[in-house]
């Protein structure tokens, strides 16, 4: 799955620092309430991420590796790259249809550029006689798009 949209490169630059700062979550991550890591501020490599929602008095937590930080300059560029590691509802593994999802964010930081999303996942067998994991997945990555585009290309203040 790809998404993508062309963003003027000072929301660009926005974004970028929304992105990379686990502390900016928060405000433009609208799929979770509350954002639980080891450290906050910068991201780095191998960290774990797990983002909190509540849905029908029920705690959702979705938990995150960040596999990968990337930077260019000629292009400039950034790119995120997240490796889920599961969903638990209310302390209990959930979400059993997928079984891993990748997501690759690239902010291109040029006249021209913008937000790339790539997103790939492999599913259960049953889940795709019921249709069911792709659904999850899509709306997923769709989720962490929308917010991007449309919440993180503010500024914010901790």
């Amino acid at each position: 799955m790809v998404v993508r949209k062309s963003i003027p490169s000072t929301q660009l630059a926005i974004m970028q620092e929304n992105l990379l700062n686990l502390n900016y979550w928060p405000f433009w991550n609208k799929f979770a309430n509350r954002i639980l890591s080891e450290n906050q501020g910068e991201l780095s490599v191998n960290q774990r991420i797990d983002l909190h929602r509540i849905v029908a008095r029920q705690l959702i937590e979705d938990m995150w590796l960040i596999s990968e930080i990337n930077r260019g300059n000629s292009p400039q560029f950034v790119q995120l790259v997240m490796v889920w590691k599961g969903q638990t509802i209310n302390g209990r593994t959930a979400a059993l249809a997928i079984k891993n999802l990748t997501i690759d964010i690239t902010i291109l930081m040029e006249d021209d550029g913008g937000l790339e999303i790539t997103a790939w996942w492999e599913i259960t067998r049953l889940s795709k006689v019921l249709a069911f994991g792709n659904k999850v997945a899509r709306q997923i990555v769709n989720q962490i798009f929308d917010d991007l585009i449309e919440y993180g290309i503010n500024r914010y203040t901790i």
